[in-house]
């Protein structure tokens, strides 16, 4: 009989989209070497995440308008004036290197390896880059190319954007509509919450971040790299225990601008107290932001304990894994709120109108999606935690942070699709055997899991050092990243049974 799930080639794009978000890494030893760069591995890829691969679109956009002289072809493309604006800052260039390019933007980078790898950094980061439905749109008007079919909600980009909002409304309980931001991307929302908090809080001279938890990669990276000089940020990682937040806040409450922590957090799924959070915030007088992507905020409500509410829409609502997307809600009962009103949006970039239409099609199914991944990720989890093979298991409801979970229980009041475990055998024996889709992101309408510390944090996996850091922190390097789709979840533990 063959295994109902097929395996994936390197390099394939899931869904067969030119915007796909995923594409497959078979192996540990591809894993491996899309880390290490070997061009075996990235000559493979058809697609990729966004913020880390050059989609094709955008490639052969660049490469047009090189041949035709307006711009060099590994400069970046840049959405607006704005996000070329920020770049040139973030490098230390002369304002006059942003420059218009058709109805984008681009600037104009000195030689240098250094400095490219810095622009890439910055994009990963800030998730600011144009989309490939741009670059699309771009190569149709511009230069005659026939567009991919694919199927979009019809209407104008204001109505996608209203209808959007619209249906976030109803999940986070904003206290009207325009409370709600729409960004490009998670990392995007994310990268200009920041920015407006942080503006807002120098004005009352307070310019500390605090950490809590092993959060998302590009979220500690932002908190680094645009904090204020002489400011690093303060890492905790123990989010069930607030005593060392409580002796920093002691310490040093009279400059912290705001505290970032995901509920449940990446990859632990671990979710703090956040009511003793939220009390501590308002004693020192920090803004507090939060991020349920994890499990989606239709399964937790967190909007009222927060100043800031980030979600990526990439997640869950983009089920199909082809368009990028962030959110912004703001808490109108908040300390901040008239502030960040006037200021949440500065820093961050729009969607493109292409990617607005994709989304509006497929959030209408987002309550739908969310429910049925809830009860196979139930299943799934009561097959894991009772299986030999599996040394730890966590999820949305594994002690001790369970209760601080259901406590928060909103709307369909399920785990979401997240279950992070470790095997009893090595990584490689089991990951290589195994068909899922093997690939970053989560919240996706297929099943699909990666070695989340590899792809995450490869600088201390890859050495003895690393990893006994990380395990000093409670993570193990070889964690396996599972998010659970709209498969029959027999399907599912079909195929984990085979491997295990």
């Amino acid at each position: 009989m063959k295994p109902t799930f097929q395996p994936y080639p390197l390099g394939h794009s899931i869904n067969g989209s030119p915007h796909s978000v995923c594409v497959s890494l078979p192996t540990m030893a591809d894993v491996i070497g899309y880390e290490e760069k070997e061009a075996r591995v990235l000559e493979a890829f058809e697609a990729g995440y966004p913020r880390f691969f050059l989609n094709p679109l955008i490639a052969e956009l660049a490469s047009r308008l090189s041949r035709e002289g307006v711009m060099d072809e590994e400069d970046p493309l840049l959405p607006t004036q704005s996000a070329a604006a920020d770049l040139c800052h973030y490098l230390n260039l002369d304002p006059e290197r942003a420059v218009p390019v058709l109805s984008l933007w681009t600037v104009r980078l000195p030689e240098g390896q250094d400095i490219r790898a810095a622009t890439r950094a910055f994009l990963q980061h800030t998730g600011c880059g144009i989309s490939s439905r741009e670059a699309e749109s771009q190569l149709e008007q511009h230069f005659g190319e026939a567009p991919h079919p694919e199927e979009r909600a019809p209407g104008h980009p204001d109505e996608h954007l209203s209808y959007i909002r619209s249906r976030l409304h109803s999940i986070y309980g904003t206290l009207v509509e325009s409370d709600i931001h729409i960004f490009r991307s998670g990392m995007n929302a994310f990268y200009s919450g920041f920015r407006a908090i942080q503006a807002v809080q120098m004005e009352r001279k307070r310019d500390l971040w605090i950490q809590l938890g092993w959060l998302y990669v590009d979220t500690s990276r932002i908190l680094e790299k645009f904090s204020l000089d002489g400011a690093d940020p303060v890492q905790i990682y123990n989010v069930m225990d607030f005593s060392e937040l409580e002796n920093v806040l002691h310490r040093e409450g009279h400059r912290v601008a705001g505290i970032v922590t995901e509920v449940p957090t990446n990859p632990l799924v671990q979710t703090p107290d956040v009511e003793a959070l939220r009390a501590l915030a308002d004693k020192y007088r920090a803004a507090l932001i939060l991020d349920p992507t994890l499990v989606s905020p239709h399964n937790v409500n967190i909007l009222s304990y927060s100043d800031l509410h980030i979600n990526s829409l990439t997640k869950y609502a983009a089920s199909s894994a082809d368009v990028m997307m962030g959110a912004i809600a703001l808490n109108g009962h908040s300390r901040f709120y008239d502030d960040l009103r006037e200021k949440v949006a500065a820093f961050g970039t729009a969607p493109a109108s292409g990617d607005l239409a994709r989304m509006a099609l497929q959030i209408q199914h987002y309550p739908d999606t969310i429910k049925a991944i809830n009860a196979t990720t139930v299943e799934v989890a009561a097959f894991l935690e009772t299986h030999p093979g599996v040394k730890q298991l966590y999820w949305a409801r594994s002690q001790p942070s369970a209760y601080n979970y259901n406590w928060l229980q909103h709307l369909e009041s399920g785990p979401g699709g997240i279950l992070t475990f470790t095997t009893n055998k090595p990584l490689r024996e089991f990951y290589d055997r195994c068909n899922f889709v093997k690939s970053p992101s989560f919240g996706t309408r297929f099943t699909m899991m990666c070695p989340f510390m590899y792809l995450a944090h490869y600088d201390l996996v890859s050495t003895p050092q690393g990893r006994y850091v990380l395990l000093g922190h409670g993570v193990d390097p070889d964690l396996i990243r599972l998010s659970i789709g709209l498969e029959p979840a027999g399907a599912i533990i079909s195929e984990l049974e085979r491997t295990l």
